[in-house]
């Protein structure tokens, strides 16, 4: 796979590597795609075909992603499934007293 300046390599994990055809649990699964000028992470997510219900925490450029951020050229993106999230709900990520009713902290909900 060659990913570059123009293009976005996404990372799946769990059920959501059925996306990606023939992959195999005990390799990675990854894809590349077109990036997209200005396109936020919860609209790569639905051009995807995916569902904010569909994805757990999930990372750009090893940061944290939020729904408004923006996905830069050449970004390396990891997607995590619903059932997948960071250990303790990833508080030192988020924020210490994280809920799920927090929902500035709960990104995906």
């Amino acid at each position: 796979m060659t990913v570059t300046t123009d293009s976005i390599e996404i990372h799946l994990y769990g059920c959501l590597r059925k996306l990606v055809k023939g992959s195999r649990p005990d390799e990675d699964t990854t894809m590349t795609l077109e990036y997209v000028e200005n396109e936020t992470f919860i609209e790569l997510i639905e051009r995807l075909g995916l569902k904010r219900s569909d994805i757990g925490d999930c990372f750009l450029n090893g940061t944290l992603a939020k729904p408004k951020d923006i996905v830069p050229k050449g970004a390396r993106v990891g997607i995590f499934p619903f059932n997948m999230v960071l250990l303790c709900g990833g508080q030192h990520l988020k924020g210490h007293g994280y809920t799920r009713d927090d929902v500035d902290v709960d990104y995906y909900q």
